[in-house]
């Protein structure tokens, strides 16, 4: 894993060294390896742990598209010609990596964290207050917009190059259209599913031994599903807490695959624990993952255990995210038990629950009664919050046409493209590559073109999956009703810092975010932590937006 920083001078001045050193600076988690490659007004630091560092060309510009077309999964391209003063950059087809650039009439900075292009002396640390608004309100797509006003974002899938006189953008992939699934039958369905998913896994553990292959294990049906498909000889390591944690299911999965677990004491690692703010606080974007320091354990151990790639399958419910059009295309599809399930579906609604009213919402035909199912979207956010939201559009590597746009942009869309990234960052400071055979694009692409149906039935979700699996996992595994834990463990981190949190973000004289997010409507989260609930992934963004600004752009603490 890589991370890299570069820079052209459109003035056709020579790049210092010194300056790519410089910028290099704040990627020091990425590797203690630092490589620099200067010609010129262009040049390249590369951060690395060693072996082969990101794909980088130097020469003249290989206009054919064969260049990109043999990439795939995660990678960043740099290009650059010397000679003509020309460099292009080049982000993977999903964007799980990112890419950001300031460009102005002289200068071109690029980098994979924002913090890098922050070192340069010609871009200022002003912040964007549409992008603050957007993460405040939970709110994904493709702006292109970072959290700082002069740092942009290089969409998914495309190419950036920029000369001494000019700068053009192009998108050189999107998924192809897929047939759905809508006549085939079941068995050759989770056939399908099985081959390309354990391709998946085959793709993720290529190159490697497998005792150099680690898979974070959960008792989900996400990361039992890879441990099922993954080749014999990978090492499973999994979490355990006091009182609560999900060892009955990863041990049954155990057993039953003959795959050795190593146990991880998560006792203690809960949101805001010690040390929390000083590792985890970093300078590019307010994103903080508040399980961090309890994944960092994992992840080292799996390092120290002489791992270097882990396995996870956090990407699994993007996989399935269109459930929700499930009632509308069993419809669609005539198929008798959808009308069966129909008062099942109305009865959840009415109990509150979110799929299930969405599903309705999908079907009815009454604007009004839709807009009743869908609930305001955007209850927490203040008027200037509201007013500071970017439009935002569709991923571009979604296909043409509107036909199934929704639901390939819930999984192939910002909010997954975000996540993966934020989640590498935590990857490299524990020194592991990650691996999430749920983010390649051919099952992607294969699963979003079935009808959802295939997916939810009866209220039950993954059906496909679960039968998919029948036999290669326990079935106390496939038909458990409830797996996953950490919402229960983030409430009671929130407990164990209720008080400090009421002093530090609610009762600050200055708050930034009280800009755009309504306190009366977020402080009962606070207090009440009985249950999990929606408003408490509000309460995080607040919490960690507050910690970003004030302790790094502001220099408070």
């Amino acid at each position: 894993m890589s991370a890299f920083v570069c820079i052209l001078d459109r003035s056709g001045a020579p790049v210092d060294p010194r300056d790519l050193r410089r910028l290099a600076g704040p990627l020091a988690d990425y590797g203690p390896e630092l490589d620099t490659l200067c010609r010129g007004p262009v040049g390249l630091a590369l951060r690395h742990r060693g072996g082969p560092g990101a794909p980088w060309r130097l020469g003249p510009l290989a206009d054919d598209p064969a260049v990109t077309a043999v990439l795939s999964g995660s990678f960043a391209l740099v290009e650059a010609d010397p000679r003509s003063g020309r460099l292009r950059l080049t982000r993977d087809r999903l964007g799980d990596l990112k890419v950001y650039y300031f460009l102005d009439s002289r200068w071109l900075v690029a980098a994979s964290e924002p913090a890098a292009v922050l070192a340069h002396g010609a871009v200022s640390d002003a912040l964007d207050e549409g992008a603050a608004a957007r993460f405040l309100g939970f709110r994904f797509g493709h702006t292109e917009r970072s959290f700082f006003r002069e740092i942009r974002e290089l969409p998914p899938a495309h190419h950036l190059e920029v000369t001494a006189g000019e700068a053009t953008m192009e998108r050189y992939w999107r998924f192809p259209r897929r047939p759905g699934g809508r006549g085939l039958p079941p068995e050759e369905v989770t056939s399908e599913l099985r081959q390309l998913l354990g391709e998946a896994v085959a793709a993720e553990t290529a190159g490697l031994r497998p005792e150099e292959v680690a898979l974070s294990l959960g008792g989900g049906l996400d990361s039992t599903a890879i441990a099922a498909l993954a080749p014999p000889g990978i090492r499973a390591f999994s979490w355990t807490f006091e009182g609560a944690d999900e060892r009955p299911l990863v041990e049954a999965v155990s057993r039953h695959l003959d795959l050795p677990v190593r146990w991880v004491p998560g006792d203690g690692l809960h949101p805001l624990c010690d040390g929390f703010e000083e590792r985890f606080v970093h300078r590019g974007s307010p994103h903080v993952n508040p399980f961090s320091a309890l994944k960092c354990r994992l992840y080292e151990a799996a390092r120290e255990a002489g791992c270097r790639r882990v396995l996870v399958g956090d990407g699994g419910d993007a996989l399935y995210a269109a459930r929700e059009y499930w009632l509308r295309d069993a419809l669609a599809a005539g198929r008798p038990w959808a009308l069966r399930s129909l008062a099942g579906t109305v009865r959840r609604a009415a109990r509150g629950d979110r799929f299930a009213r969405l599903s309705l919402a999908r079907v009815l035909p009454v604007r009004g009664l839709r807009t009743a199912l869908r609930r305001d979207p955007i209850p927490w956010l203040t008027p200037e919050g509201r007013a500071a939201l970017p439009p935002a559009a569709p991923s571009p590597v979604l296909p043409p046409g509107p036909r199934r746009r929704a639901r390939w942009e819930l999984a192939a869309g910002a909010k997954q493209t975000e996540l993966e990234s934020e989640e590498r960052r935590l990857f490299a400071r524990c020194g592991v590559e990650r691996g999430n055979p749920f983010r390649s694009w051919p099952l992607l692409a294969w699963a979003i073109g079935l009808p959802a149906w295939w997916y939810q039935r009866d209220g039950r979700t993954k059906v496909l999956t679960r039968e998919a699996l029948r036999g290669r996992l326990p079935e106390r595994v496939l038909e458990s009703p409830r797996v996953g834990l950490l919402g229960d463990f983030f409430l009671r981190g929130i407990e164990l810092r209720r008080e400090g949190l009421r002093e530090r973000v609610f009762r600050r004289p200055v708050s930034d975010w009280r800009r755009y997010v309504r306190a009366d409507w977020l402080e009962p989260y606070l207090a009440d932590t009985r249950a999990i609930a929606f408003g408490h992934t509000i309460l995080w963004r607040v919490i960690s937006y507050e910690l970003w600004v004030r302790r790094l752009v502001q220099g408070e603490r």
